[in-house]
């Protein structure tokens, strides 16, 4: 199986190619590629293209990935909403499902369940093509043992919730738990703007401010899973009125989305998520803009802190915020950490996300199809914690490199 994912992993990098091709970039035998492309194209995970003409010779037949070979699934479990994606091969997402609810444990199997039925029966896949499920717990489900903003009821159910184990019982398929943040920079390295990059790091800018770090083609997670969560640097301040009034706080309570509900709130403008911010915008303009200046200038103290531990190629930075707001302050952060850089620390190309909000859906669905197609024999990521209290030591999410890898899967949110 390991040379049958080394060509399927090269023919999704070159898109179309030949059988000699395939030899040519895999280093197998085109005899070898011969035979493990009849295979597939009996397993129907590629199909042929087309001949390429206008060359000295027979024409070759080109093959491609079939984006109906295999489909995954992607649940992420947010505070106050729950979504459900369908992923082909190609990683587009190909159906999705949204319900506004507070995720108790029950309510989310359920709504996994239905979901789950509704895709198999109304949708392009059949049940024996849907390889799993990946899900992507938010900041506070992932970050216990409080998970503060939950119901008291809720919080309590989730510590006895062994979520891998009972979605695994519900759909008979492997299913692989992470934290948003890191499969949101999954979903970046293999299908968004950071494809061209070995090393990057991942900011989302959420209800809680939060990274996930890729260096070498590995997204690192250290000896307790939780490396560049980034909301505990430790940055002064802040000069809003709402703030603390300790002498120095922390990086998330100044560059968090909840931060800006506060500040709202104090002023008289009441919005329960930024989804709502629309519609205080032109009334709150000003109290915005001051809390966009004061969330640049913790983000140039956490960042700059960074960069002097860390050598990146680029940063990657996402938000739930109106993009206008996100492109300032992404434009603004690069002047600031360019203008105030320290001799000898390179200061990353900064960019927002073109994956946006989905990035967290398509990283969990892609970590099924990477436990099955990426050449390598071992599991990238362990389905689940027994536990989210113990929140056990996990090993990369990758474990080939990422030269072999980068390509693992590809193509756009369609």
């Amino acid at each position: 199986m390991f040379n049958e994912r080394v060509v399927l992993t090269q023919l999704r990098r070159l898109v179309q190619a030949s059988q000699k091709e395939l030899a040519d970039v895999s280093g197998l035998t085109v005899q070898a590629v011969v035979d493990i492309v009849d295979g597939l194209l009996r397993e129907e995970l590629i199909v042929p293209v087309g001949k390429r003409a206008g060359r000295v010779g027979q024409p070759s037949m080109l093959y491609a990935i079939n984006p109906d070979g295999v489909f995954a699934c992607g649940l992420r479990v947010g505070a106050a909403a729950t979504d459900l994606v369908l992923v082909d091969f190609e990683g587009h997402i190909r159906q999705r499902l949204t319900r506004e609810m507070t995720p108790a444990p029950a309510d989310v199997e359920s709504f996994l369940i239905e979901g789950f039925q509704s895709f198999i029966k109304d949708g392009p896949a059949t049940a024996d093509r849907v390889l799993g499920l990946g899900v992507a717990l938010s900041h506070v489900l992932w970050y216990g043992p409080d998970r503060k903003g939950l119901p008291p009821d809720v919080a309590a159910a989730w510590a006895d919730f062994d979520i891998a184990e009972r979605l695994k019982r519900q759909i008979a398929r492997p299913v692989f738990v992470e934290n948003e943040t890191r499969v949101a920079a999954i979903a970046e390295y293999l299908l968004g703007d950071a494809q061209d990059f070995e090393n990057f790091l991942y900011v989302s800018i959420g209800g809680f401010i939060s990274g996930a770090l890729v260096l070498g083609g590995n997204v690192m997670g250290g000896a307790r899973g939780d490396s560049a969560t980034l909301g505990a640097i430790p940055v002064g301040p802040s000069r809003l009125a709402h703030a603390d009034t300790r002498p120095a706080g922390r990086l998330n309570d100044r560059a968090s989305l909840d931060g800006l509900i506060r500040h709202l709130g104090l002023h008289g403008f009441t919005i329960r998520a930024v989804s709502d911010l629309p519609e205080v915008i032109d009334q709150a303009r000003s109290l915005i803009q001051e809390w966009v200046d004061d969330c640049i200038e913790a983000l140039v103290e956490g960042l700059t802190a960074c960069f002097a531990v860390i050598d990146v190629e680029t940063v990657i930075i996402d938000s739930a915020l109106p993009q206008f707001l996100s492109l300032e302050i992404v434009e603004r952060l690069g002047r600031r950490l360019a203008a105030e850089a320290s001799p000898g620390v390179a200061v990353p190309r900064l960019r927002t996300s073109r994956l946006g909000q989905d990035a967290a859906l398509l990283g969990s669905a892609i970590l099924p199809v990477n436990a099955h197609f990426f050449p390598s024999s071992d599991v990238l990521i362990g389905e689940g914690p027994a536990s989210f209290e113990s929140k056990p030591r996990r090993r990369d999410l990758f474990s080939t490199s990422g030269a072999q890898r980068k390509k693992g899967m590809g193509g756009n949110n369609a």
